[in-house]
Order: structure tokens, then sequence, then C-alpha cells
């Protein structure tokens, strides 16, 4: 295996290379695959026999399950909210108060703790209470799409309970450890606990995008602009339409699937964590808990308490159950992604991955060089395809087992790949995220990609700097 452990670097690379240039992940993941498997059992039918064996393997896997189980129902969640007028109702409530523009950005920032669940939610959520008032108070579109937008996945990312980054970040991170061989000595939440204080250009880019409530880098244009709908290429989406309410608009409607999710999360990320050994408080208990198993309780019985609460409004079960398989339809490409992902990061482990990055890369690439070029990959690779969650599939497995090499910190090699996402994820022009941002803002894309450009670009040479800092101290 090691004469040939330089092939298991090709799948990783080539899907990387081919969703660079066609932007397009899913093929991408496919294709990349698909070579692991035919270096693996080079047959005429050898390739795809041991692909559908790792696909099914991981389909089939408890884990695994639970993790896409918990995107599509959280998904089709999200998708009762919207139906059952909560938003609108919020929205009718804040027009009768807001009456200036720093009061506008005001409540974009304030909707975080009802919005905070999904980074698609949050920015159709908040997107829709707050365009009229925009509108109202002429602040320009592309301003607003610019707020929308990062405070959406830089705050969603670094809450580590009730959303659905919590399942995806666990999973990705879980497969890394497996992948390096250090499984058994950590546990995928508490890296991910860990790593969050270093999610550096979150951080920045919250700090400068509040600043800029006040200060203004750059001026953006006028009020008056349109924009076209253009095609999310991955991870997380939500519907741009607002949908009309199938009963009467209240706020409650909103606050009492939040708070069933919230509180019931924290309850059971306790519940299932509480017997384990060395346990002995709440913050521990936490830590070591099993995030996905305890994140899809609470969103079953959440769905269920929402289920009887929107019935005795006239919300037939009939209608529920259709708009949450809608809902968790719009989902799907992330599910494919991560069904793909996972069995391409096996086969490249299979190949001898961890070792060609021992005995190669390991050897050549100083320890403090490790978080920040990692930080610029995943940036880089989530600013061309348009996917945080696609790129931090791809590149997380390669980041663990290179930080055990090098003996560089993982907690501070994972906050490097997830918030180098997060920055192509609110700067990349073919990103899902800021396609959604322009459109619910109603702005010109690209005049919103010229104004936010200057922000987020000082946010992520912020976060390069404070990576290279924290690589030497650690």
């Amino acid at each position: 295996m090691d004469k040939v452990a330089w092939l298991s670097i090709l799948p990783p690379l080539f899907t990387i290379a081919i969703a660079i240039w066609t932007k397009k992940i899913i093929p991408s993941l496919l294709i990349g695959l698909l070579l692991g498997s035919y270096l693996l059992n080079p047959t005429v039918s050898g390739g795809f026999e041991t692909a559908v064996d790792q696909v099914v393997k991981t389909l089939t896997d408890k884990d695994s399950l639970q993790v896409l189980l918990f995107l599509y129902l959280f998904s089709g969640l999200i998708a009762l909210i919207k139906k059952s007028g909560g938003i609108k109702a919020f929205s009718n409530l804040a027009e009768k108060h807001i009456e200036s523009k720093k009061g506008v950005f005001f409540t974009v920032w304030a909707l975080i703790p009802v919005t905070f669940i999904d980074c698609g939610f949050r920015v159709v959520g908040a997107g829709s209470i707050t365009r009229s008032l925009a509108e109202k108070n002429k602040i320009a579109k592309e301003r607003l799409a610019f707020m929308l937008n990062n405070t959406a996945s830089p705050v969603v990312e670094l809450i580590p309970i009730a959303t659905t980054f919590v399942g995806f970040n666990v999973a990705i991170i879980g497969q890394g450890l497996q992948a390096a061989g250090v499984a058994e000595n950590n546990s995928a939440y508490a890296v991910w606990l860990k790593a969050i204080p270093f999610e550096f250009f979150s951080i920045a880019v919250i700090v400068i995008t509040f600043l800029s409530i006040f200060f203004q880098f750059k001026k953006s244009g006028s009020n008056t602009n349109e924009t076209k709908s253009i095609k999310d290429n991955g991870g997380m989406k939500m519907d741009m339409a607002e949908d009309k309410p199938i009963i009467k608009p209240r706020v409650i409607n909103l606050i009492v699937p939040l708070l069933s999710v919230i509180l019931l999360s924290i309850f059971f990320f306790w519940f299932f964590g509480k017997d384990k050994p060395g346990n002995d408080s709440f913050i521990s208990a936490i830590s070591n808990t099993e995030p996905n198993r305890a994140m899809l309780v609470a969103l079953f019985i959440s769905i269920a308490i929402s289920t009887i609460f929107y019935f005795f409004q006239k919300y037939s079960i009939k209608k529920m159950t259709a708009d949450v398989i809608s809902g968790g339809n719009e989902i799907i490409t992330t599910l494919v992604i991560l069904a793909l992902a996972w069995p391409l990061a096996v086969v490249s482990q299979d190949l001898g991955l961890s070792i060609f990055i021992k005995q190669q890369v390991g050897n050549s690439m100083p320890a403090w060089s490790v978080p920040v070029s990692l930080f610029l990959l995943s940036g880089a690779v989530t600013y061309f395809i348009g996917s945080g969650w696609g790129a931090a599939s791809l590149i997380m497995p390669l980041a663990i087992m290179l930080a055990v090499s090098v003996s560089s910190s993982i907690p501070l090699c994972v906050a490097a790949v997830i918030t180098g996402g997060t920055f192509g994820d609110v700067s990349s022009p073919v990103a899902g995220m800021t396609n959604m941002s322009s459109n619910i803002a109603g702005a010109d894309h690209s005049k919103y990609i010229k104004y936010l450009n200057p922000y987020n670009f000082m946010a992520a040479g912020i976060a390069g700097i404070l990576f290279l800092i924290a690589a030497f101290i650690l």
C-alpha cells in the first residue's frame, strides 16, 4: 500500500478540480468516488460495485442515517413554520414599531433568536420581515442583502445546539476522525465545541457587519435595483418565495416550534450524556453526548407538538404532511452531497490517504502553516463551487489527517475548514446563500457582490492572520 499510496490523493483532487471547473458538486463527487473505486477494484464492473457498496454502507450506518433524517425533517419543520404564518405575523408587528434605518438594521440582528436554526431560514425569515421596512426607510437593497447574509451562516455555525449545522458538522468531523484513526479518543461534538472559538472569519465578519451599521466602508447604490434568481449550487437552501399562510398568521406560530426545538435539544443533549462515565456536570454531559440522536429525538417531539398546535388552528394533518415532505425535499441536494462525500472519504482512506499524508505532506509542511492553508483552501474551493457544505465534506477528512500527521491542533484545523467554507458561502457570486440574500432583498446581484467584497475580504484577511498566530500559540 505504501508504494501506491500516492494514488489515494487522486480521487479528492479530481473531485475538487472538476467541481471548480464545472461548479457542479454532485457530478464531481460521483466522478471522484468512481475513480477511487476503480483504483481499489480495477475490473470492468469493479469500480461500480465498490462505489455502490460504499454508498449502501453509508446509508445503512446508524449515525449517517440519523444525520440525513434530521436534516430532512428539520427542513420540513421550517416549511411548517413558514406555512403557519408565523413569519408574516412577526413582520406585521415589526412594521408598526420600526421607523428608522438603524431601527431596521437592529431588527435584523434582534431576529437572530427566532431565526437562527438554519441559515436559509434565517435569510428568508428575517428578509421577509424587514424588506418592506427597508423600502419604507429608503435602505439600499444590496445593503439589506449584505446584512441578512452576514448574519446567517456566520452566526448559525457558531451555535452548537438546535441548528442544522450541528448534525452536519458532527458528521463530517466524525468522518475525519475515523479517517485519521483517532475517533476512539475524540468525540466529534467535543472537537467542534473546542473549534468554535477559532472560527475566526465568522467572528470577524460578524463584528465588521455590526460596525457597518454605523460606519460604511463602501457606499451602497440606489434602492431601485431589481434582481434575477440564480440557481443554487448545493448546500442549504430554502424556497425564495414567501409562502401564503395556510392558517391565520400569529406570532405564536413562530415561537412555539422554535422554543420546542431549542428547549428539547438542550434537554436531550444533557439526557443522553448524563450517564456516561466522567460526565458529572451539565457542561461535560452536553460535551460528550450523542448529538445526532439527541437532535433527532428533540426534532421528532417538536414536530409532534407543532402538528398538534397547528391542527387546532384548522391546519389539516394531510396538508401538514405534504408540506413537511415538500420542505424536506428542498434539502435533497445536501443529502446527496453527504451520501457521496462520505463514501469518497472512505475509498480514499482505503487507498492509503493517511499514509500518503503522513509520509509526504506531513514531512514537508510545518505545523504552523497547516491551519491557515486549510482556511485558504476551504475558502477558495467554496468560492468557486458555491457550496460551503460541499467543500467541507471534501476537505475535512484531509484536514484532520493532516493535523494529526504534523501534530497541529485538531480543533484549530477543523475551525479553519468550517469558517473557510463560510467565507465562500457569504462571498461567492455563485453561492446559494449570496443569491438567496440578493433575491429576498430585491437587490441587483452583481452590485451586491461589489458592495460586500471590501467587508468580507477584510474579515478573511483578519482570519488568516489570527490562524497564523493561533498556530504558533497552540
